[in-house]
């Protein structure tokens, strides 16, 4: 009877027998990624050794064929395959792989939730046929119970291209996330801003930057920076993302053409590691997709403040519009805290995001969703429609179709 074939990567018995030096030869049968079953050996001073050398040549063997994932590789070692897999794609940023990788290793820094739940903590130590749907299913729900709803989405999108990735190295034949039951969705409306609103808004900036302190701001800290009221009309009157506005240059607006515009063409970003390796705090030379990197025309009262601004500003090396106070990058971190100390309590829903959404707004509403989401630098409407247009609970005038009902 003729003998069963090995599966490709995998190996047979183990032998091993004592050579006449008294050394042990350990042998056994490998079928390698042509085909084709050969024979490998290893030696040592004992059985043991070298039954473990011949396991760790088969190990790196299997290395050599591109790290094969198998029935029974552990999720741990499958997401760090993953992870490496996409750091290859062409576009992806580093502060998503940081953020991947936020969700599948456990944290050690000090200050991190000890009990917060990572894939590997959670499932790492399981074997890629063990991560069945229920167990995913029961392990989406749990953060869920934790009221962690976005960081649910975000390990089922991280564990569904993990499985994925197993299935097409014919590991496992299906997808096992793609049966878990749907995650709920947080529908919340867009809130942008009314006129009168904003009006009150700024009458509580200049109220602050004038000394007075208000309901929900600190009391004590560093010099109350005129700047911040600067960078709100420039997102008022442009609609960027906040990393956008402090990523501004110089070499980006043009106050005299005709008419006036500037260029949003990278935006401010903090990358896990060291200064020295290009990491921290850097402008990156691209916005967040292809469609952000947009000229737009600048209203009158944004060239009155740019032009101020710059009449006022010291140079600086990065040629930045809104520098720190040494100059350098105005950390998005840094500029939120000072932004809810000057917006107070009773302002504590605007967020420099809320100036993008009233922005959208009133484009939808004077123009259309598309003139919207080219201001913002969207890719398509979609998003601009789901995420930043306030719509008016108001139906538009119907009254001259409905009263033909009972005419």
């Amino acid at each position: 009877m003729a003998r069963k074939s090995l599966p490709i990567g995998t190996y047979g018995r183990i032998s091993s027998k004592k050579q006449l030096n008294g050394t042990w030869r350990a042998s056994t049968r490998y079928r390698d990624d042509d085909g084709n079953t050969r024979t490998v050996h290893k030696f040592g001073p004992t059985r043991g050794v070298a039954e473990d050398n011949l396991r760790q040549a088969l190990k790196k063997r299997n290395g050599i064929r591109g790290k094969l994932i198998a029935r029974d590789t552990k999720l741990g070692d499958l997401a760090d395959l993953w992870l490496a897999e996409k750091a290859l794609q062409d576009g992806i940023a580093q502060q998503s792989l940081d953020l991947y990788r936020a969700e599948i290793d456990v944290s050690t820094d000090r200050r991190a939730d000890k009990n917060a739940i990572k894939i590997k903590s959670a499932l790492g130590g399981l074997c890629v046929w063990e991560a069945t749907t229920s167990r995913i299913d029961a392990h989406l729900k749990r953060i869920l119970l934790n009221g962690h709803r976005a960081k649910a989405r975000r390990q089922r999108v991280i564990l569904s291209e993990m499985m994925g990735m197993a299935v097409r190295h014919d590991a496992i034949d299906q997808n096992p996330v793609r049966e878990v039951a749907r995650l709920p969705r947080k529908n919340q409306k867009p809130r942008a801003a009314d006129m009168e609103t904003l009006g009150e808004l700024r009458a509580r900036l200049k109220k602050w930057l004038a000394g007075e302190d208000c309901e929900g701001g600190a009391y004590h800290g560093p010099k109350r920076n005129p700047r911040i009221l600067d960078v709100a009309d420039v997102e008022l009157g442009t609609g960027p993302r906040p990393g956008e506005a402090l990523a501004l240059r110089w070499s980006d607006v043009d106050l005299d053409a005709s008419p006036p515009r500037l260029t949003f063409s990278g935006t401010v970003v903090r990358l896990k590691g060291k200064k020295k390796d290009g990491k921290g705090l850097i402008r990156q030379e691209w916005t967040k997709t292809d469609s952000g990197y947009r000229t737009v025309i600048l209203p009158k009262f944004v060239v009155e403040t740019l032009q101020r601004v710059k009449a006022e500003a010291e140079p600086n090396a990065m040629d930045l519009v809104f520098p720190s106070r040494s100059g350098g990058l105005w950390d998005p971190h840094n500029f939120n805290r000072v932004w809810r100390q000057a917006r107070g309590a009773e302002f504590d829903w605007v967020t420099p995001k809320t100036f993008r959404k009233t922005v959208a707004t009133l484009l939808a509403a004077e123009f259309s969703p598309r003139a919207a989401q080219q201001q913002l630098g969207h890719a398509d409407d979609t998003t601009t429609k789901r995420h930043y247009i306030d719509e008016p609970s108001l139906t538009p005038d119907f009254r001259a179709a409905l009263d033909k009902l009972v005419s």
